[in-house]
């Protein structure tokens, strides 16, 4: 039989594990509730458009676009800085021209062709695009080559011309 007691100490005992798992539940609402906080919002990325020539911003183009230390140069095409066709009917001196003007493109942002990780070339003319695929090693170095991706398309904005080239680069 328990004695009066007995019977406190009971009670006691009970209301000091109600008081401790009570207190556990407070500890873990409040956890929830702080790790609920939302994160402060990211830094807005800064865009800085590039033109490579005039004509350009009447046309409604920009020759590159830097968003952090990523730029993303637009096609490039075989046109003076005047828009005027070099090379025509000429693939290899139209790749030609328009990597001269990506490389005139890239060291404006105090970059080279080093730093190009994806390439992609649209042409034309598939079959003369893969005869003059090895002058890409004059910009690029062969072991160190960029993502690229080729494709065949009906006309480009010049019926004149056979190639553009668009490449993104991550500066330093």
């Amino acid at each position: 039989m328990r004695t009066t007691e007995d019977m406190g100490r009971l009670s006691a005992s009970r209301l000091a594990t109600r008081i401790a798992s009570g207190l556990g539940a407070l500890a873990m609402i409040a956890g929830c509730e702080r790790s609920a906080e939302a994160p402060p919002p990211p830094a807005p990325r800064v865009k800085q458009v590039f033109h490579l020539n005039a004509y350009e911003k009447d046309f409604g183009y920009s020759q590159a676009v830097l968003i952090d230390k990523t730029l993303y140069v637009s096609g490039s095409v075989a046109a003076d800085a005047s828009g005027r066709l070099l090379a025509p009917g000429d693939l290899a001196g139209q790749m030609r021209a328009a990597y001269g003007n990506i490389r005139r493109t890239l060291e404006s942002h105090g970059a080279g062709f080093e730093q190009v990780v994806k390439e992609t070339i649209y042409t034309t003319d598939m079959d003369a695009l893969l005869k003059a695929a090895d002058l890409r090693f004059e910009y690029y170095d062969k072991e160190r080559m960029p993502t690229s991706t080729w494709v065949q398309v009906q006309r480009l904005i010049d019926p004149g011309f056979l190639v553009e080239i668009e490449v993104i680069a991550e500066l330093q």
